[in-house]
């Protein structure tokens, strides 16, 4: 035990120091800082370019979304300029979806942006400690337990005194070279996952752009490997417009089996895989198959792997792969078809449609079986679906792969963080 002493947050090695947050902020005005407090900013200043303001929908596990924002006007973010954070900083959640932890990189799109009224950022002392290193600390559990340990549940969830908590927050602080090995760690692991992801995404929009240009645009290959409308192909009338011949139109129940969702009892529920894996509703999706949190030992209604889950409840329409057998909940819909690649990319092209539910219901947006099942659908032939699922086989395969491996390297990296920030495992310089 002499090379470790005891301090405020538990045992750490004896040449680490504690410190807090304010003593290692960086020493521009409003380092720490909230952001704009009520009418200051509102819908009605908000732009289509301009300087693009962050929200929680841009702080995502470990990676900064530099899209879906929305834009104030250079003027107006002037008159914000304390709330104004650039690249190398840390934005917190201090109130709704707390916990949000986000670094800003170096490669962001953008050299200045404005935190809504729900964020704060801190600016630190590079001398003293390296951005990403803090960064990496208020998202392990240790971190995330000292940010959120005055938190309030009275109305909308809040950090009580948020910038007055956070300064208070004590760091553990290795030699900075150590800090920087301990960043280069996680970082590695953290850019082989978002690789995989790119590829993903890729995949995901090569095969829906297929979907279109065959069944939307009816350019399918003909007998002779061209454009089938453009080509001259065939067309007969129908209540949904021109189709190719040998299609027809029926409803989505004519093509699918429908499975809503049923929630087991609320005593089944576990967390230490007991039972089978339950997927409540979207709030378990990814980008394409689930997260596993819940396990069921009473399950009612059961997906099988590769079924495709949509959400039924506001929003309606968010759809993802179940990647193994489970159970489904309320929130849920499995819908079963042996041309998986196919169904996968139709419902994604309904989203439009599905959004028309979001009026529907007493509290929020829902659709129901019947609704569902009585979906207007065109139906291409049989060959034409086998020949789209040849053709994105490969990529559901090269995806399933990658998401495999995102899963083993998240494993990891959320294993070695707790470590690292706690000095249990060293890293060589």
């Amino acid at each position: 035990m002499s090379d470790w002493k005891d301090t405020e947050i538990g045992l750490i090695p004896r040449d680490w120091k504690i410190e807090k947050i304010d003593n290692i902020k960086s020493e521009q005005k409003a380092a720490i800082a909230m952001g704009p407090f009520g009418s200051n900013i509102t819908k009605d200043n908000f732009v289509d370019h301009g300087i693009p303001v962050i929200r929680g929908n841009n702080l995502t596990d470990f990676i900064f979304r530099d899209d879906e924002f929305v834009f104030l006007t250079e003027e107006k973010s002037k008159k914000l300029s304390s709330s104004s954070c650039k690249k190398g900083d840390i934005v917190i959640t201090h109130r709704g979806t707390l916990g949000q932890v986000g670094y800003i990189p170096n490669k962001s799109k953008y050299d200045k942006y404005i935190i809504s009224q729900s964020g704060m950022k801190i600016s630190v002392n590079e001398s003293v400690v390296n951005s990403k290193f803090l960064f990496l600390f208020l998202k392990s559990r240790l971190g995330q337990h000292l940010l959120l340990r005055n938190t309030s549940q009275t109305g909308v969830p809040a950090i009580s005194q948020p910038t007055t908590s956070l300064k208070l927050i004590p760091v553990p602080l290795p030699p900075l070279k150590e800090q920087t090995a301990i960043v280069k760690v996680i970082w590695t692991i953290q850019e082989k996952i978002e690789n995989l992801m790119r590829q993903n995404e890729t995949l995901e929009a090569i095969a829906q752009t297929l979907f279109k240009h065959w069944f939307i645009d009816f350019e399918f290959p003909n007998a002779d490997g061209k454009p089938y409308k453009s080509s001259g192909g065939a067309m007969i009338t129908s209540e949904l417009g021109d189709i190719p011949r040998g299609w027809k139109v029926g409803t989505l129940s004519n093509e699918f089996e429908i499975i809503m969702g049923q929630s087991p009892a609320g005593s089944s529920f576990n967390e230490d895989k007991q039972g089978i894996v339950f997927f409540q509703g979207r709030t378990d999706f990814g980008f394409r198959f689930p997260s596993v949190r819940l396990y069921t030992t009473e399950p009612s209604r059961i997906a099988e792997k590769f079924d495709i889950l949509v959400s039924v409840r506001a929003p309606v329409g968010d759809i993802n792969v179940a990647s193994e057998k489970c159970c489904i909940g309320r929130g849920l819909a499995a819908i079963k078809s042996k041309d998986k690649s196919y169904c996968l990319h139709k419902l994604k092209s309904y989203k439009k449609l599905f959004n028309l539910f979001e009026s529907e219901g007493t509290v929020f947006g829902s659709i129901n079986k019947q609704s569902f099942n009585d979906l207007a659908s065109i139906i291409p032939n049989n060959e034409v679906i086998k020949n789209f699922e040849i053709l994105v086989q490969t990529m559901d395969k090269k995806f399933y792969v990658n998401n495999l491996q995102i899963q083993t390297l998240t494993k990891t990296r959320d294993t070695l963080l707790p470590k690292l920030m706690s000095g249990q495992l060293r890293v060589d310089m």
